[in-house]
């Protein structure tokens, strides 16, 4: 069974491929593979820095794209849910 098939049998994103999209609200935003997350981003996750984290991994422009497009905090949840569904870490 391929690397991609397997993906596509568990649900989960083939994380030896290339990097991970998520589109959301028109625009594509691109996701580094959770194993190459920076761990600033990790660090600030674990003390409740979510929006930082965030801007960590999308890095300075898609991080300004999607705040431009992200207003209420329930924006900043649907998008969350959807990049976790991407990385296949589950509900959030």
């Amino acid at each position: 069974m391929s690397s991609r098939q397997r993906a596509e049998a568990t649900g989960k994103p083939d994380t030896k491929s290339s990097d991970l999209a998520v589109m959301w609200r028109g625009k594509r935003f691109t996701l580094p593979r959770a194993e190459e997350f920076p761990l600033e981003a990790l660090e600030a996750e674990e003390d409740g820095k979510h929006l930082t984290a965030l801007r960590i991994i999308l890095g300075d422009t898609q991080y300004s794209t999607w705040r431009s497009l992200a207003t209420t905090a329930a924006d900043a949840e649907d998008f969350s849910t959807k990049v976790m569904k991407e990385l296949g870490r589950g509900n959030r």
